[in-house]
């Protein structure tokens, strides 16, 4: 039976490969069991950075304070919907936090048993609410110089094998993906409505194109959330006709995307950066904030201002599955320079939106204030970041921090 079992969790760690469609399928699933978050716009943010206009899908609004409720959500519905009897035995997952509640309170929801394993050092706020939305919570310690979610993730295949319950990926599965996708339908859509007024309800026979969004700014980890909403713009565009560009951006140090997209070709961090350590005198690598070049030559020396505060972006390397996708279809990857950047950015959004975002969450912002977005554009000047008649849309992915890191 328990060879049975294995044989199950195989088939369901590689289902087909995600798909425009299947996003648009995620839509019509989860239309109604989802929070339908809002656009936000400051007309005096906009002014401040140059007369653009600057579109933030807050996702920090989200059940569980993230976007991860989505994927999880869809995920286990498309589990109980094609192997009932793995469902009814119960999952198990990694997540550094966000992915553990969301899938918590998703298997609660649906009545299905859910053990979560994440890293000791994943903050108290997010291992707590795991833990409250009805999940068996153990914890996984990484020995110094270990990426710490490889770790967890080893953990939770070996608990999955021990105890036969379902492993659930959180980034690397093409149903969450799926799910993470509806983020991208949805602004695409409410987007046209607030850019082109009440000819947003659809595109008329003989009339020009309606405004889009130009550049999408993904906070990105592993990959899903960009992989996603990639779907979604070919989806609602056309793969070869895509109006709308995505990029990533990632907190210093676990840069991966960026050099990945540099080089052409997935890189993991164990590939890009010799071993870390904490000496504060450690010399700087040659890891730069806007690109990296295309001959660097790897392992390099850990940034010394490696990110501390973004818990939620610190993947071991891009998804096999989410690279796939992301890889000939993303338009740019940059990482930010520094936590500050971040923290600046946390701040820019209360002050201007009214909005808590935890540090991982206000990463895409921060890409827009440092001119990152900018750079990848294209517009390399020392014009405003946020120039006249360009639409940029960030995704604010999280909310989830407690006061003492909020203050």
């Amino acid at each position: 039976q328990l060879e049975t079992i294995r044989t199950l969790n195989t088939y369901m760690m590689k289902p087909p490969p995600p798909t425009a469609a299947g996003v648009l399928s995620a839509a019509s699933l989860l239309a109604g069991r989802v929070v339908h978050t809002p656009i936000l716009e400051s007309t005096l943010l906009n002014s401040k950075l140059g007369g653009g206009r600057l579109l933030i899908k807050a996702e920090s609004l989200q059940t569980t304070g993230s976007f991860k409720y989505r994927g999880a959500l869809h995920r286990l519905l498309k589990l109980r919907e094609e192997v009932p009897s793995s469902a009814k035995r119960g999952v198990v997952a990694f997540s550094s936090g966000n992915f553990g509640q969301a899938l918590a309170a998703a298997a609660t929801t649906l009545g299905i048993k859910c053990v979560i394993v994440s890293p000791h050092d994943a903050p108290s706020i997010k291992l707590d609410r795991i833990a409250a939305y009805g999940a068996d919570l153990r914890i996984s310690t990484a020995p110094h110089g270990t990426n710490r979610e490889a770790v967890a993730s080893a953990m939770a295949k070996q608990f999955s094998e021990d105890e036969g319950l379902t492993l659930l990926h959180p980034f690397d599965d093409a149903h969450v993906i799926h799910g993470q996708g509806t983020i991208g339908v949805e602004f695409l859509q409410q987007a046209c409505d607030t850019l082109n007024g009440n000819e947003g309800s659809g595109q008329k026979k003989g009339k020009p194109p309606l405004r889009t969004i130009d550049s999408i700014v993904v906070p990105c980890g592993g990959g899903g959330m960009v992989a996603g909403i990639n779907l979604a713009v070919d989806a609602l565009q056309g793969e070869n006709s895509r109006m709308t560009s995505v990029m990533t951006v990632e907190p210093t140090g676990y840069d991966d995307h960026s050099r990945s997209f540099a080089a052409s070709h997935r890189l993991s961090l164990a590939e890009i950066y010799t071993a870390d350590n904490d000496d504060d005198n450690m010399p700087p690598s040659s890891h730069s904030s806007v690109s990296v070049s295309k001959t660097e030559k790897y392992p390099i020396s850990p940034p010394k201002s490696k990110s501390k505060a973004c818990d939620a972006l610190m993947a071991a390397a891009p998804g096999q599955i989410t690279w796939s996708v992301n890889g000939p279809r993303l338009s740019g990857a940059v990482a930010v320079k520094d936590d500050d950047s971040v923290y600046n950015a946390m701040k820019v959004a209360f002050d201007y939106y009214r909005l808590v975002l935890e540090p991982s969450g206000a990463l895409g912002l921060a890409a827009v204030l440092d001119g990152l977005e900018k750079s990848v554009s294209g517009n390399s000047d020392d014009g405003p970041v946020l120039p006249p008649g360009r639409v940029v849309g960030v995704i604010a992915c999280g909310g989830n921090t407690d006061l003492d890191t909020y203050a």
